[in-house]
């Protein structure tokens, strides 16, 4: 069956350059290298709190109490009595049947004979069984029985002593709660899309056609379940911005916190790659990026990238983030690649991209390891199968996608919940990522214009705050699993037209908005 046009035709035809303002699913750095050329924060904004993320306290690690000194007072009580009653013991005493006591004259004979000779006397019943033991055991080493100390007691309180150390020192006593992959049950909602029972059994990326690349192979980096981004509320949420400008804005229009902000970086070639702009743009932001980069930039290709021949410039990516203090952020790792508009599009060599995509990732982590590789696909899969070139889990540590109200647009709940639940659809994004244990994001997602392409067509919803309502209700019930998610609020000519704030391009959806979040 034919596919609906991609939403690629949405897009500006042209070069990328810095000048160029957001294309859906793109936000090139405005005038990069030019003296007050980037808009700064509004510092009356800020002050006011309406733009700061205010960041969740951070649990600190329990300490164990520290242990009281030892006494080192003389003994007192019951134990100087004690001494003092055996000190007076003559050589013809016994002590209460324990061992026989010799004289001094006599220690290097009869006693050797008993000794050697098995000859021990059973112990007596007025003597208390800790003293009769102790006695046994100083006897049987050959000291003097009676000239000892407490044992019992002492060897109770090494024992208490070692099982406190134990205790303090147990792994269970440092356990961190993070909300991550591994906490996928979802929250139960009523009048609620939720994904199909069935299961989706995606192809294995190696079953993909193409040639094998060739190249030194690059080592898995080592992954776990990741954290979602910091938040304050419900589930991490932002917008798709290149000036602080457009995130103080999006804070009062909602009157709450930019949890994350999706950032995009030019590509005219490795330096605006590996340097990026928004290092300097969003230094003073206080919350999460989420930086997008292309597999390679233009002057790249598939073949170089998965012989490993780019691998050096991601590592040299990978020390800007941690030099940046950025090295937790999200990395939107060739984003959308199951469409055709960007040169890194899988359909071309499905082989090639998924062992580019590998040595990708692995060079990042390798000198950034806390980053978060971010795997995103496009909705519905336009042109080509995403599941088919799942990188693997090795690799990834979110799936996301961008998914938009057009083709198909959600006129009624039963359209929304019809095509989350299609074959790549939002709805089964979620139900892949929970097969992975992995997070899943949704870094793009808005509004459709009806003066667009897809508008022409009867392929976009237009102002639509059911498609508003239901993508929250999306969220909520999956908060727990959602590792951001971020509105493209966009009105350039030739994009999608989705603008919330400056302008109010959808009144009614906008209020929707402005009431859920």
């Amino acid at each position: 069956m034919d596919r609906l046009p991609a939403r690629g035709a949405d897009r500006a035809v042209g070069p990328d350059t810095g000048t160029q303002r957001l294309v859906r699913g793109e936000l090139p750095r405005p005038f990069r290298g030019e003296q007050g050329s980037v808009s700064q924060p509004d510092p009356g904004r800020e002050e006011s709190g309406r733009a700061t993320m205010i960041m969740p306290p951070v649990r600190s690690n329990p300490t164990p109490e520290a242990r009281p000194a030892a006494d080192t007072s003389k003994a007192t009580g019951r134990r100087r009595g004690t001494d003092s009653a055996r000190g007076g013991r003559t050589a013809d005493d016994s002590l209460d049947g324990i061992l026989p006591v010799a004289s001094s004259a006599e220690r290097g004979g009869d006693r050797g004979q008993e000794a050697r000779a098995g000859a021990f006397a059973e112990p007596a019943a007025d003597q208390t069984l800790p003293n009769r033991i102790t006695d046994w055991i100083i006897e049987h080493w050959g000291a003097r029985s009676g000239n000892h100390p407490y044992i019992p007691v002492v060897l109770v309180v090494v024992a208490v002593v070692l099982a406190l150390v134990a205790w303090i020192l147990g792994p269970a006593q440092h356990k961190q709660e993070n909300v991550s992959a591994s906490n996928l049950t979802a929250q139960t909602q009523t009048q609620t899309p939720a994904p199909a029972a069935e299961s989706v059994a995606p192809s294995a990326p190696g079953a993909a056609p193409g040639t094998a690349p060739t190249g030194t192979a690059v080592a898995a980096p080592a992954t776990g379940p990741v954290a979602r981004a910091a938040t304050d509320g419900l589930f991490p949420s932002g917008l798709a911005a290149h000036t602080m400008a457009e995130v103080n804005a999006w804070a009062q229009f909602r009157d709450r916190p930019v949890d994350v902000v999706v950032t995009y970086t030019d590509r005219a070639d490795w330096d605006d790659v590996v340097n990026p702009w928004m290092g300097r743009v969003f230094a003073s932001y206080p919350g999460t990026l989420v930086i997008s980069v292309p597999l390679f930039p233009d002057v790249g290709n598939m073949t170089s990238c998965a012989a490993g021949d780019y691998n050096a410039k991601w590592r040299q990516f990978g020390r800007w983030l941690v030099n940046q203090g950025r090295g937790d952020s999200f990395v939107r790792l060739g984003w959308e690649f199951n469409g055709k508009w960007f040169g890194w599009y899988a359909g071309t060599n499905p082989t090639a991209y998924v062992k580019c995509f590998q040595n990708a990732s692995s060079s990042i982590k390798s000198a950034a390891p806390a980053a978060r590789i971010d795997w995103n696909l496009n909705a519905h899969g336009p042109d080509y199968d995403a599941y088919s070139v799942y990188p693997g889990n090795s690799y990834v540590d979110v799936i996301g996608i961008d998914s938009y109200d057009q083709y198909p647009p959600s006129h009624t709940v039963k359209d929304f919940t019809d095509q989350c639940n299609a074959y790549q659809g939002l709805c089964d994004v979620i139900r892949f990522a929970q097969q992975h244990s992995k997070l899943f994001s949704v870094p793009e997602w808005g509004v459709v214009a009806l003066n667009t392409v897809a508008g022409g067509r009867g392929a976009a919803g237009g102002d639509n705050p059911l498609y508003i309502q239901q993508m929250y209700s999306v969220f909520q019930q999956y908060a727990g699993s959602l590792a951001y998610e971020a509105y493209f609020n966009e009105g350039d000519s030739g994009d999608v037209h989705s603008s919330l704030v400056n302008p109010n391009m959808h009144p009614a959806s906008a209020s929707m908005y402005n009431s859920l979040w």
